[in-house]
């Protein structure tokens, strides 16, 4: 073994000169890259007037026309084996009855309000035209008691979509009044099973039914309403079915008032093909996805030819050890499995939209009795002692600033949240794609209509708006819209 010598510390004089030497060397690197790499001429920067959406008012195919009834109205639902008194719904079930159309098709859809409050419903994702985007005060009066309204449209894009209430959301979304709306593709690919998924929580009592505190002073001020009971088309752990080989579409809705989902599925071979409707440009891995109230998420499931017995879906936000949403059954003789791609569309690279300025900013934030008169409710809900209020940029709902943005032309929105909660914030309307986050460029490959913040997250997105009219753009935690977090998005 050989000796070292002491470690002398080094005196001042050779610490700068050492310090210059390696700025001297830095400094020739840097020059002799700068003479090495091309420069990148002007015109290859991302221009605004060059971004276009890869989705428009098209001509669409020439389809059928189906008239659906949706009745909305008190009742009853067996959930975990209680029968939960006080749920709300669209024709007696939770969720309400799937709409599923092909490209093309017209919905005329009437909804008959036979609660005793009014309602409205909006067509979560699907662009329809503003007239029609059931916000009451916005695009429509709301639907009074013993009332109806059709609502008729064609959906312009395939997708996975929902339909829920936008009347008080905090309680009537709650009480289960939502539903999914598929529009299928021309020619759907060979799935062996196309499902629709629509993950809820619910918050029970010590007796199983529903907690009927809607404006709960705790889950105000913090992440909405969490329930103690997971659910997936209204069934505590659903089981799927499926033979070895066969390969499944699984369509997730996340339906919950303000719960945040992060996907596990444990060994099954499954990638995401679309995310909030439109497809992914490439197959995403879905371990650690997160879906949060709002978005929706396709997904891509081959089961194993030598498969058998149990899969777990499961939710991993909040534990290490994941909590099961659902279970998928393997029995019986293998099939072979369908051969084909995912589908997947192009889907432009807008990352370098980094570089620009934010056509508007939008500062989310709670606001409270310093900043609300006493005698001033706030939000949708009405926060009659009006101590506090969710708030965008200072302004608590209906106190607004309205963002105008011009048809077809690109701009660049930032969502600043320095709340400390979560806040997926929802464009009505229009789709969009995130560019950056916490000023890191971002590439998802795919497009969104709700974008979840987390507590000091700033997200950068860029938006061609393509339809006409005042849109909703609020937070889809439904807590934090009623009491504030809400403007609107105009397109002239």
């Amino acid at each position: 073994m050989t000796s070292s010598s002491p470690f002398a510390r080094p005196d001042r004089n050779t610490v700068l000169i050492a310090a210059l030497g390696l700025v001297l060397i830095a400094g020739g690197l840097v020059a002799a890259l700068m003479l090495l790499s091309p420069a990148v001429p002007e015109a290859l920067a991302l221009d605004p007037s060059t971004v276009v959406a890869p989705y428009g008012q098209d001509e669409l195919p020439s389809g059928a026309i189906h008239e659906v009834s949706l009745v909305a109205a008190a009742g009853t639902m067996r959930l975990d084996g209680v029968d939960v008194d006080n749920v709300w719904s669209f024709n007696g079930s939770v969720p309400g009855p799937e709409i599923r159309i092909q490209l093309g098709d017209t919905v005329k859809i009437t909804v008959q309000n036979d609660l005793d409050v009014a309602t409205a419903v909006h067509w979560h994702g699907i662009r329809v035209p503003n007239g029609m985007d059931g916000v009451p005060g916005i695009t429509q009066d709301p639907i009074a008691p013993g009332s109806s309204f059709v609502y008729e449209f064609t959906p312009p894009d395939v997708g996975t979509y929902w339909y829920h209430s936008h009347k008080r959301g905090n309680e009537q979304l709650e009480r289960g009044l939502y539903g999914a709306f598929v529009v299928e593709d021309a020619e759907p690919a060979a799935y062996s099973q196309d499902v629709t998924l629509l993950v809820d929580d619910w918050l029970l009592d010590q007796v199983g039914q529903l907690d009927t505190d809607f404006d709960s002073s705790e889950d105000l001020h913090h992440n909405g309403r969490w329930g103690n009971a997971l659910s997936v088309n209204a069934e505590i752990l659903p089981t799927i079915t499926a033979a070895p080989g066969e390969r499944l579409r699984l369509r997730l809705v996340n339906a919950s008032n303000g719960r945040i989902y992060q996907l596990r599925f444990g060994e099954l071979d499954a990638v995401a093909i679309a995310m909030d409707g439109f497809y992914v440009d490439r197959p995403l891995p879905v371990d650690g996805l997160e879906i949060a109230p709002g978005n929706r998420v396709d997904i891509d499931v081959t089961i194993p030819v030598d498969a058998k017995g149990s899969f777990v879906i499961a939710d991993s936000l909040l534990s290490f050890s994941p909590v099961p949403l659902m279970t998928l059954e393997v029995s019986g003789d293998p099939v072979d499995p369908p051969s084909f791609a995912p589908p997947t569309a192009p889907v432009p690279d807008w990352s370098d939209a980094i570089e620009w300025e934010p056509n508007g900013t939008f500062e989310l934030s709670l606001i409270g009795d310093e900043d609300i008169a006493e005698d001033q409710p706030t939000g949708l809900a009405g926060d009659f002692g009006g101590v506090f209020g969710w708030a965008i940029n200072g302004r608590a709902w209906p106190d607004h600033r309205t963002h105008v943005a011009s048809l077809g032309q690109a701009e660049k929105l930032r969502f600043v949240n320095d709340s400390g909660a979560f806040h997926p914030m929802h464009l009505h309307g229009q789709f969009f794609q995130v560019v950056a986050r916490n000023g890191v460029p971002v590439r998802e490959g795919h497009f969104r209509d709700t974008v979840l913040l987390n507590s000091t997250d700033t997200v950068d997105i860029v938006v061609v708006p393509t339809d006409v009219g005042v849109w909703a753009l609020h937070c889809h935690i439904q807590l934090h819209a009623e009491y504030g977090m809400f403007t609107l998005y105009e397109v002239r």
